[in-house]
């Protein structure tokens, strides 16, 4: 990790888990630290977020024998693989998205109407009312490509959707990308300045504002990859979010900053590889600058396999 340590402007899984908004106990006596920050408000749609042109008909389609082996699971008869389990959960997943932002279920009362046993409806006003749905697109192996795939094309559908909606509300362009890098710029000011905090309220209501910064721009860079927004050619993002993911790992979980980042607090190399394959100003300069192909290979090496 002395690699990522080292880089200067730039080159998940967070240091705490919960819901949105949840902390844990903090070295300051009386406060918490959290991991789970709530939506920017500025960016908190008014009503809730409607996807006309949903590309259901691309879904992966359901074999009449993954039906049957449903209806035995629900009388817990039959024994079902990994696998399995996770193409049911990817298909459920799939249903609820497809069910929040559907036109037709977009009023409360129709919300509230629909029955108990059909896919659970959320109320997106912020893409991180779906959190749990970006982190699945990284989840899922190989043989579930098919699903993956059609769950990242819905979510980008989702994500441009209310980058439009976002920009009719602000009089202009909306970009993820100029949100995380603003984030990530925010996060790395405050960071360097981190030393100069002695009082422990000061250094634990900076490394909570740092965290947060950096929770906002990895989330917003994450999205722009999906949303495909033409990114500008010499943008520091990925680097800067590998910087950010491995700041946040030295953040244990009562607020301390360690020496060293927690391993079960970083991402996988695979889910670093992810933001690569789908970042094109990073996969352009990788065939052309060497130093940069480099700086690429060891931030992957740095994270675990």
């Amino acid at each position: 990790m002395a690699t990522l340590a080292g880089l200067s402007m730039g080159g998940g899984a967070s240091a705490g888990d919960g819901a949105p908004g949840g902390g844990t106990r903090g070295v300051v006596t009386g406060k918490y630290f959290n991991f789970n920050p709530l939506p920017p408000p500025p960016d908190v749609l008014g009503n809730p977020l409607v996807v006309a042109n949903l590309p259901t008909h691309k879904a992966p389609k359901e074999t009449w024998r993954s039906r049957w082996q449903r209806r035995l699971a629900r009388f817990h008869i039959g024994k079902q693989s990994a696998q399995v389990k996770q193409r049911w959960k990817i298909q459920d997943t799939i249903s609820s998205v497809i069910a929040s932002v559907s036109p037709a279920t977009t009023m409360l009362g129709e919300r509230e109407k629909r029955p108990a046993s059909s896919a659970p409806v959320i109320v997106v006003r912020h893409p991180y009312h779906l959190r749990h749905v970006f982190e699945m697109i990284l989840q899922p192996p190989d043989d579930l490509a098919a699903e993956r795939r059609f769950l990242e094309l819905l979510m980008g559908r989702v994500l441009r959707k209310y980058g439009e909606q976002l920009t009719q509300i602000r009089g202009s362009a909306f970009s993820f990308e100029n949100e995380a890098r603003e984030y990530f710029f925010a996060g790395f000011k405050l960071e360097r300045q981190i030393k100069k905090y002695t009082s422990p309220d000061e250094r634990f209501a900076a490394l909570q504002a740092i965290y947060v910064n950096y929770f906002h721009g990895r989330n917003y860079y994450l999205y722009a990859l999906l949303r495909r927004e033409k990114l500008t050619p010499d943008n520091k993002l990925f680097m800067l979010n590998s910087r950010a993911v491995y700041f946040m790992a030295r953040i244990g979980w009562n607020g301390e900053l360690l020496d060293k980042p927690n391993p079960r607090s970083l991402p996988s190399r695979e889910d670093i590889f992810f933001l690569v394959q789908r970042d094109k100003t990073v996969l352009t300069r990788y065939r052309s600058d060497q130093d940069f192909q480099r700086q690429v290979k060891a931030v992957l090496e740095a994270f675990p396999a």
